[in-house]
């Protein structure tokens, strides 16, 4: 789903009509030094978002699969494409195989729903960044895995071990829920399925498609004062800024497929990190700013931080956030620290941003 349609839908709470915010983003003078980091290539994905429908080849199944030999194969129902049980001893795996248009509310709704039925906590925005790990089945296609246990497991307690699939507008999942030792015997046959996955004429088309993109480079100038930083696996960049005095400040990029949940939930996840209370949907509207680059890149920005006396921040910290839909993914630019440090960095936050640009192949888009 474009950003334009996203924006202009009530029902997903913002529209363009509402954000009539301008910017002023001064750079101002420095030596930039610009950054580059590889982004896998989704080819699909940059040729039709995930949220819209496909419209497969109807004699060639859009993605096939080898289940193990060990799992007895069961009658499929009107989700399930795909129904296998193990058994071992008195234990028993459960395998299933759904596909559905469009990210289905994103990595983390998804995540947590099978948490919930797992009778696991609830993960945030941040925890699920170092729990997703991305792997690649195609030049073109991802599979984002999760493995969902107890910190202190047991042989018998509930694990989930899925693979996320996004392919042709649909999202696939590959599920495996049972005792915790149990599903632990099947992982290796589990990851030989996802990774023998094959992709029917359309996968093969989508690839040849002159509209395909290539492997992508992300690139942006990094503001004098920030530096590298160590940061998580899922993390595609991650930079500090350091003041005398004061706790330093993060900045992380991060990217996940579809729209992870929508604009309001992000908002609201990164204000719970901070100590805020939710937005309603007008006051998401009201706060939300548009930017718009020279490279055509469009972003909504978010500056979350106590604006009464009676509204305090966890050590009176503070979050500039943007938000970017592009090539079937959302993008995430989060900068988070101390409300005083990042008062003097919001306007190298926003040339950061000016500066964001993609790189297809050498040449810049």
């Amino acid at each position: 789903m474009s950003l334009a349609i996203y924006m202009r839908s009530r029902q997903r709470l913002i529209w363009i009509g509402v954000l009539t915010a301008s910017l002023t983003l001064p750079i101002g003078c420095r030596k930039p030094e610009i950054r580059v980091y590889d982004v896998p290539k989704d080819a699909s994905a940059a040729a039709r978002p995930l949220a819209q429908p496909a419209t497969p080849n109807p004699l060639v199944p859009p993605v096939a699969w080898t289940p193990a030999p060990a799992w007895q194969e069961l009658e499929p129902t009107q989700f399930r494409k795909g129904n296998y049980l193990f058994t071992e001893q008195e234990d028993s795996v459960e395998i299933t195989v759904t596909s559905f248009p469009g990210s289905t509310g994103g990595m983390l709704a998804n995540v947590n729903r099978w948490l919930r039925q797992a009778a696991l906590p609830e993960i945030t925005e941040a925890e699920l960044a170092d729990l997703v790990v991305e792997s690649q089945l195609t030049p073109s296609i991802q599979a984002y895995t999760v493995d969902l246990k107890a910190s202190e497991a047991t042989p018998d307690s509930s694990r989930i071990f899925a693979a996320v699939v996004p392919f042709q507008g649909q999202s696939w999942f590959f599920k495996m829920s049972g005792p915790f030792a149990a599903v632990e015997s099947q992982i290796p046959a589990f990851q030989t399925m996802v990774n023998g996955l094959s992709f029917g004429n359309a996968a093969e088309q989508a690839s040849a498609s002159p509209k395909a993109e290539s492997d992508q480079q992300l690139a942006f100038r990094t503001p004098e004062g920030w530096t590298q930083s160590q940061g998580s696996s899922m993390r595609i960049a991650s930079l500090s800024i350091e003041k005398e005095g004061l706790p330093p400040a993060d900045f992380s990029i991060i990217a996940f497929p579809g729209d992870t949940g929508g604009v309001a939930a992000n908002v609201n996840r990164w204000r719970r990190q901070i100590g805020l209370s939710d937005w309603t949907a007008e006051e998401v509207i009201a706060a939300a700013k548009t930017l718009e680059t020279e490279a055509g890149l469009d972003f909504l920005i978010f500056d979350l931080k106590s604006e009464t006396d009676g509204e305090q921040t966890v050590g009176d910290e503070r979050i500039l956030a943007a938000i970017l839909e592009y090539s079937g993914k959302s993008w995430f630019f989060k900068l988070r620290g101390d409300a005083l440090l990042l008062d003097t960095q919001q306007n190298k936050f926003r040339g950061l941003l000016q500066s964001v640009h993609f790189d297809h192949e050498g040449h810049s888009h």
